[in-house]
Parts: C-alpha cells; sequence; structure tokens
C-alpha cells in the first residue's frame, strides 16, 4: 500500500509539474517549432533598423560642476556600479521639461531627477566606465499625465526615419526652432525634431497630432574626404603605424582595413574562433565580434548592419572602414595627403 501511495503522489507530482508545459505546447499547434540545438537561418530574421537617435532613460545619481564644465550621471540601475552614462553638457545641448514641454537652464538638472538622453547614432562615445558622451538633448520627466516625446527625423510624409510615427500638425500645434522662434508647418519637412504628444493610433506607424514640435538645427554638411591613396600606413592616436597588411577597395569599391593590427593599437584583445570564423574584440567593458561573411555587427547590445560583411585575405579578418565610427566610435578622417587618420 505504501507504493501505491509512492506511485500516486509522484504521478500527481508529475502531472502539476508538466502541466504548464502541455498548456504552452497547446498554444503552439499550427506554428512552427524549432529545437534550441536548432541553428537559426539569418534569412529568417528581421533586420533591426537603428533609429537616428538613441534614447538612454534613467535617474541623475551625480551632478559634476566645476562653474566650466557640467556633467550628469545617468543610471537606469542604480544598485549596479558600473552601470549608467555620463553626459557631458554643453550649450548646444538641448535642455527640456516633459510636463512644460518649454526650454530649461542647465542649474535645473538635480540629482535624483528622471531623464530621457537622446543622442545621435553617429556620437562620438568614450567607452570609458562609465562611457561618456556629449547628448543632443535631455527631457526631464516631472509630468503625472502620460506624455510622450519622439527624437527623429522626419520625412515630407511627416513619418519619422524609424517607420514609427506619423505626426499630423493642426493650427494648435505649437511649433518653434531651438530658441523658441516660431517655425511654419511647411519648413519642418526633411528636418530632425522633438515632438511631444499624448494620444496616437495603434497602427504602424502611429499617428498622432503634436502638442509642440521643436525643430533641431541642420546638421553640418561633412568635408568630403580626399581619396585614400596610401594603402601601407596609417595613423593612430597621431602616430604613424606600418601596415603588416595593406589597405585595399573590394569589388564594391568599399576600402577595407585589416582588423587585428588596428583594433589592437586601438587597445583591443582580439580573440580568433577558427570553426565559426569569428573574431571577438574585447576592451574593458565594451565588446563587439565580427563573423566572416555576414554583415552583422554588435554595438550595444544590438545588431547593426554596416552594408559590407568582413572578409577574409591573405589569412587576415577585414572589415570596413565605417566599422571604426559606427562600432569603435572613434573617429576617422582622410589627411591631404591621402593618409587614413583614426583618434584625435
Amino acid at each position: 500500500m505504501k507504493k501505491i501511495n509512492k506511485y500516486m503522489v509522484l504521478s500527481l507530482a508529475t502531472c502539476i509539474s508538466l502541466s504548464p508545459l502541455m498548456a504552452r505546447a497547446n498554444n503552439l499547434e499550427g506554428k512552427d517549432i524549432i529545437p534550441i540545438s536548432a541553428s537559426i537561418d539569418k534569412n529568417d530574421t528581421e533586420d533591426k533598423i537603428v533609429a537616428d537617435y538613441i534614447k538612454y532613460e534613467g535617474k541623475i545619481v551625480e551632478v559634476n560642476d566645476n562653474g566650466k564644465n557640467l556633467s550628469v550621471l545617468v543610471k537606469d540601475k542604480e544598485d549596479e556600479p558600473y552601470n549608467g552614462m555620463l553626459f557631458h553638457i554643453n550649450e548646444d545641448v538641448i535642455l527640456l521639461n516633459n510636463k512644460s514641454k518649454e526650454f530649461i537652464t542647465k542649474d535645473t538638472l538635480k540629482k535624483g531627477m528622471k531623464v530621457s538622453a537622446y543622442y545621435h547614432k553617429n556620437t562620438i562615445m568614450a567607452m570609458s566606465m562609465p562611457p561618456q558622451l556629449g547628448p543632443d538633448i535631455i527631457v526631464i520627466d516631472e509630468s503625472e499625465e502620460p506624455i510622450f516625446t519622439h527624437v527623429s527625423g522626419f520625412n515630407k510624409e511627416f513619418i519619422s526615419s524609424d517607420g514609427m510615427l506619423k505626426i499630423n500638425p493642426s493650427e494648435n500645434t505649437v511649433i518653434v526652432d531651438k530658441d523658441g522662434k516660431k517655425i511654419e508647418k511647411e519648413n519642418i519637412i526633411n528636418r530632425d525634431l522633438i515632438v511631444f504628444y499624448t494620444i496616437s493610433t495603434k497602427s504602424i506607424p502611429a499617428q498622432t497630432t503634436p502638442e509642440k514640435i521643436i525643430v533641431m538645427e541642420r546638421k553640418k554638411e561633412e568635408k568630403k574626404n580626399p581619396e585614400i591613396t596610401v594603402l601601407d600606413k596609417i595613423i593612430i592616436n597621431n602616430k604613424e603605424i606600418t601596415l603588416n597588411k595593406k589597405v585595399y577597395k573590394n569589388n564594391k569599391d568599399v576600402i577595407m582595413i585589416p582588423l587585428r593590427q588596428i583594433s589592437e593599437t586601438l587597445g583591443y584583445e582580439i580573440k580568433w574562433n577558427g570553426e565559426t570564423k569569428t573574431a571577438e574584440l574585447i576592451k574593458g567593458a565594451q565588446w563587439t565580434s565580427v563573423t566572416i561573411g555576414q554583415d552583422n555587427y554588435n554595438f550595444a547590445k544590438m545588431m547593426v548592419k554596416l552594408g559590407t560583411a568582413p572578409e577574409m585575405k591573405d589569412f587576415t579578418t577585414y572589415v570596413p572602414l565605417n566599422f571604426l565610427e559606427e562600432i569603435l566610435k572613434v573617429e576617422v578622417e582622410i589627411t591631404e595627403n591621402g593618409v587614413i587618420n583614426i583618434g584625435k
């Protein structure tokens, strides 16, 4: 009798533990089930659209003001010692209050405030601990009512570049520039905008009639770089380096640079996996990886496509030149002599 009781208890426990799995399995009827060990076809994954402006939300935990320079340390997880970003606030940073939707001054920023910082995807970031950069916008969150902020470029149809929001300005929508001067509706086409709104449709893109739009200054047009003519030398942090493997143009006219020598000179440790043909780059808390033949690059836990996959040539891994600015976040220019100059 004792054995029967044991079996009954075991059977009951098994049924209870498996019932959630059975319920989940029933919800998967008619869907393709892929075992954990199966590889995922990259063609089945959707490409992520990287927004023009990256948003970082958190709380100000430290304000540093020496009378000349102001910076704020913002954390989204206060209990983690290495969490957060350090934002340097200069005269070009737009400071706003989401409750009043009005401009504020630097001395308004206080410890304990909830804020959202926005910075352009091409902003140079110092990969220190914590990372440091100059944001484009900081919005303090004091509104008790739901208020949304969207920062993006908008086209002639008033659709944001990430395809997530369509704005329909009305006669009641306040439209101003960063100095508070009134702007006409026709002058916000193909401009970067800060949009405040409350209600939107559930469509894609969501549609809204904004309460206020702030038109940002146009980005300064970049000077056209001279052509790269020196292929066996490169300048890194003001020091000329002779390359073991030359720079070259691939069949799509994209400049390809040798990954290992340049990355190691920038302070990265390189780990190579011959089976997967993947190189890992490690520098403190910064990590990224590249795989031969795959246009998938890791940055800030996001997959970014650069338009060109890493290539293997003469047993050397090459990446496109824009890998340096887009992924490693270092400045790149071409000197008048046709030499690639990396870093300040």
